[in-house]
C-alpha cells in the first residue's frame, strides 16, 4: 500500500513537472510566433517603401529612345529644255534622340532631338528667304548640330468619361504621318495626314475621344503658328518687337480626325487652313501674307486584305485623296495668279509581305495637277517632296529586317515626271515649267536603320 502511494505521488510530481515544461514551451512558441508576426509587418512595410521608392524613381526618371540611320542615295534631275545634273554617292547620317516621361496616368511628356548631316559636308543656305525656317529645322540634311523635333505634353482630364478630353502644346509630332510611316519603314505614323501635311510645327491641341461614336474614332483640334516674321534683334531697346511692313506671321488652324478604326480598315480625315501664306506682293517679291490656303484630305488604310491566304492576310493596302486652294489677296499672287486656284491629288499603295525573308514590298503611286501645293517640305526624300510631285510620281521600296525590329535596312527607288514645276522651294511661283526647271527626277535610296 505504501509503494502505491509512492508510485502515485511521484507520478503526481512528474506531471507536475511535465505540465510546468509544457507551459514553458508553449510561453516559447508564442513569444517567437509574436516575432515572426512582427518581422512579417516590417517586411510589408519594408516592401511597400520600396514599392513607393521604386516607382517614384521610375517616374522620375526619362525614358529614352535611339534612332540612326545612316543612307546612301543617288540622285538624278533631267531638265526643261536639255540638259542633266545628278549626285551619284550622297551619304547621310541621321540620329534621332527620344525622349519621354509620365509622372502620372494622365500627363506625359514626349520629346526628341534629332542630327541630319551629309558625309563631311556642311550645306549652306540657298538664296531662298524661307530656306532656315523651322518647318524643315530636322528634316533635311545639314550640320551636325541637334536640332528640336519634337517636345510636347498631354494631359487627360477623366479617361474613363464617355468622350475623353486630352490638351497638348508643343513642337507636334508633324512628320512621317498617317500612310507617310511604309515608305519611311516606322511602324507607327506621326499625327497629321501625311498626303497634306508633313513638316515640323508648333501649336497647342485638343483631342475629343468617341467624337464620332465610332470605333477607334477621335477630332483633334490644332492651332500653331509655322512662320514668325521678326527683324528686330534681342539686343535691340525693344527686342521682337519689329516685323516686316510687307510679311505677317503665318498661322493655321488644323482638324485631323480619326472617322473610323476597328483595327483593319482604318478612315481618317483633315481639313486645315492657313493665315497668311506666301505668295508674292505686287513688284514680284516673295511675301507672307499674300492670302490663305484650305487644304482637306480622306485617306484609307486596309490591313488584311484575304484572312485565307498568308500573304494577303499580311498586305495593306490605302488610298488618298486631297485637294489645295489658293486664295489671295487683293493685291497679291499665289501660284503666279491672283485668282483662287484650286489643285488635287490622289495617292494610293500596296504593301505586301516578303515571304521569305519577313521584309515589305511597298509600291505606291501619286498623282497632283497645276494648282497642287501641299505642305511637305520635311519629307524625307532628297530630290523633292514626291507627294507634291504635279505630274505623276512611282515608288517601290523594299523594307528588310536583320536583327529583329533593331536593326533594319531598306532598298527604294522614286521616279517624279513633272508635268509643272516641281513643289520643292519656289512653293509660291507660277508652276508653268520653264527652263532649267526639272522635267524629271530620281533617287535611288539604300539605309540601314537602328532603332532601340
Amino acid at each position: 500500500m505504501r509503494k502505491a502511494l509512492l508510485s502515485a505521488a511521484a507520478l503526481s510530481v512528474f506531471a507536475t513537472f511535465a505540465a510546468a515544461d509544457d507551459a514553458a514551451m508553449q510561453a516559447q512558441i508564442d513569444a517567437l510566433n509574436k516575432k515572426v508576426q512582427t518581422l512579417e509587418k516590417q517586411q510589408q512595410r519594408s516592401n511597400k517603401m520600396l514599392s513607393k521608392v521604386n516607382a517614384q524613381s521610375a517616374n522620375d526618371n526619362i525614358k529614352w529612345s535611339v534612332d540612326f540611320r545612316t543612307a546612301y542615295d543617288n540622285l538624278d534631275y533631267k531638265l526643261e529644255g536639255g540638259g542633266s545634273v545628278s549626285n551619284p554617292s550622297l551619304f547621310t547620317n541621321r540620329l534621332w534622340l527620344g525622349m519621354g516621361a509620365a509622372p502620372t496616368d494622365d500627363l506625359t511628356f514626349i520629346g526628341q532631338i534629332a542630327l541630319y548631316s551629309t558625309w563631311g559636308g556642311n550645306n549652306l543656305p540657298a538664296n531662298d528667304p524661307f530656306q532656315n525656317v523651322n518647318w524643315r529645322a530636322s528634316s533635311k540634311p545639314d550640320d551636325i548640330i541637334f536640332k528640336l523635333r519634337q517636345a510636347y505634353f498631354i494631359y487627360t482630364l477623366d479617361r474613363s468619361a464617355a468622350f475623353p478630353v486630352s490638351f497638348s502644346a508643343g513642337r507636334r509630332a508633324a512628320t512621317d504621318g498617317f500612310l507617310a510611316n511604309h515608305r519611311e519603314f516606322t511602324k507607327n505614323p506621326g499625327s497629321p495626314l501625311a498626303h497634306i501635311t508633313n513638316m515640323e510645327v508648333d501649336a497647342g491641341m485638343v483631342k475629343i475621344d468617341n467624337v464620332f461614336v465610332l470605333p477607334g474614332s477621335y477630332l483633334k483640334l490644332v492651332a500653331g503658328r509655322s512662320y514668325t516674321n521678326i527683324n528686330q534683334p534681342s539686343y535691340s531697346g525693344t527686342p521682337y518687337t519689329a516685323v516686316n511692313t510687307q510679311d505677317t506671321d503665318v498661322n493655321f488652324f488644323a482638324a485631323p480626325m480619326s472617322l473610323y478604326n476597328d483595327g483593319q480598315t482604318d478612315l481618317m480625315a483633315q481639313y486645315t487652313v492657313i493665315f497668311g501664306f506666301m505668295g508674292t506682293d505686287g513688284s514680284g517679291q516673295p511675301v507672307t501674307g499674300a492670302g490663305m490656303k484650305h487644304m482637306g484630305a480622306l485617306s484609307l488604310q486596309i490591313d488584311g486584305l484575304n484572312d485565307e491566304s498568308d500573304f494577303w492576310d499580311g498586305s495593306t493596302f490605302f488610298a488618298s485623296a486631297a485637294f489645295t486652294t489658293s486664295d489671295p489677296k487683293s493685291g497679291y499672287m499665289m501660284l503666279g495668279t491672283d485668282k483662287t486656284e484650286t489643285g488635287y491629288s490622289f495617292w494610293t499603295g500596296l504593301i505586301v509581305p516578303d515571304m521569305i525573308t519577313g521584309g515589305r514590298i511597298g509600291f505606291e503611286y501619286n498623282y497632283g495637277s497645276k494648282y497642287w501645293a501641299p505642305m511637305t517640305w520635311a519629307e524625307d526624300t532628297l530630290a523633292g517632296s514626291k507627294i507634291a510631285t504635279r505630274g505623276n510620281a512611282y515608288e517601290t521600296y523594299w523594307n528588310l529586317p536583320i536583327v529583329k525590329d533593331n536593326l533594319t535596312a531598306q532598298i527604294r527607288y522614286t521616279y517624279m515626271d513633272y508635268d509643272y514645276k516641281s513643289n520643292v522651294e519656289e512653293f509660291w511661283a507660277d508652276p508653268t515649267l520653264q527652263p532649267g526647271d526639272p522635267k524629271s527626277a530620281q533617287d535611288l535610296r539604300i539605309f540601314v536603320r537602328y532603332t532601340y
